[in-house]
């Protein structure tokens, strides 16, 4: 496949409300929207800016610049020749090789007239069950949220923690007291917590039925991890600690947690996060697919990913819901799941007027 032009542009929107989370906050999201062209083929990709990888608005506009004079007009075989040239390019910078390497699947997909998740490998399932996020705030807000999403069709809910203990779980219990034992929740501490914290919490999460603690301690802190993940009743679910096979490997040999977050953004894309995945499955670590405040474009990547990857357990693929203004409409969503569409590529129809 011949990559015959490459262009992107900057897409902002404010978020439907203000976004808190331990790490920080954020009120607006910004998107950088790939076109790439092969032929008559059109395909799409996006770079999310964000604090994971490091990355902001400029230097993925720059590290985009770099990568696309070192692929286009070129010629590629493989996925993997792809990743192998961007990273040859470009050292790092995870989230602007993803945009890249999106609308690079995207167009193979296409070419091939199949939809994204069964060109890579995925079966007769089109859909999976996805989480809402619930940012921090007071009690009162956060029960009045997880009704109105249960009310939606959301089977499972991600509330965000970390910021104080007691009362983070008080935020929780009411939420499972609001919603009842059938609704899934997942709690992620973004780094937010102390070792005995962090346990103390993990006690009481236990006792309310919650299946996931995601990234508790800092990243930094294999140590912390190892302890909490062998001392904790419920399963901990790396997140911010893995951005590369080896960060995977690296939790593995310190058995720093029984779960890994995926998301293309911290990996670089469906190739390297294929990559990540597998070496979660080989360590025995189920996954999750996530992202981070990514438009519908990179979304209905990820969930294709999720679709066509058999250790993949989770979906946390909600952030195209909460934008004011998205670049496409909606993937699909269906009795508390995302729907694939069944549509060559991605299946996402960007508007025209974006790249005019």
């Amino acid at each position: 496949m011949r990559l015959d032009a490459i262009e992107y542009r900057v897409h902002e929107t404010p978020r439907t409300e203000p976004f808190v989370i331990a790490s920080g906050s954020s009120t607006t999201t910004t998107n950088v929207i790939v076109r790439m062209e092969s032929g008559n083929l059109v395909g799409f990709g996006n770079a999310c800016p964000n604090s994971v990888t490091r990355e902001t608005r400029d230097t993925i506009l720059r590290s985009l610049d770099a990568l696309i004079a070192g692929v286009r007009g070129r010629e590629f075989e493989s996925s993997l020749e792809f990743a192998d040239a961007l990273d040859v390019s470009v050292a790092g910078n995870p989230a602007a090789k993803a945009g890249l390497d999106v609308a690079f699947h995207d167009l193979r997909a296409r070419e091939k007239k199949v939809p994204l998740y069964r060109f890579l490998g995925g079966g007769s399932r089109d859909r999976m069950r996805t989480d809402m996020t619930i940012g921090i705030m007071d009690l009162e807000p956060t029960v009045a949220k997880a009704r109105a999403w249960v009310g939606r069709g959301f089977r499972a809910l991600k509330l965000k923690v970390g910021f104080e203990p007691a009362g983070d779980v008080r935020r929780v219990r009411a939420v499972r007291e609001a919603v009842g034992p059938e609704i899934e929740l997942r709690v992620d501490g973004n780094q937010g917590y102390s070792i005995q914290s962090a346990f103390a919490v993990a006690r009481e999460l236990a006792a309310l039925g919650v299946v996931v603690f995601e990234q508790p301690l800092p990243a930094e802190d294999l140590n912390g991890m190892n302890v909490l993940t062998e001392s904790s009743p419920v399963s901990i679910m790396a997140d911010e600690m893995v951005l590369t096979p080896k960060d995977a490997m690296r939790v593995r040999w310190g058995a720093c947690a029984k779960a890994v977050n995926l998301k293309l953004m911290k990996h670089g894309g469906l190739l390297r996060a294929a990559e990540v995945d597998t070496v979660c499955e080989s360590a025995g670590f189920p996954t999750m697919i996530g992202c981070m405040g990514e438009s519908v474009v990179s979304v209905a990547a990820a969930l294709a990913f999720g679709l066509a990857r058999g250790n993949i357990r989770w979906a946390d693929l909600d952030s195209h819901m909460n934008l004011v203004k998205d670049v496409a409409p909606p993937v699909r969503f269906e009795g508390g799941d995302l729907v694939a569409s069944d549509a060559p590529g991605l299946g996402v129809r960007v508007d025209p007027d974006l790249f005019r």
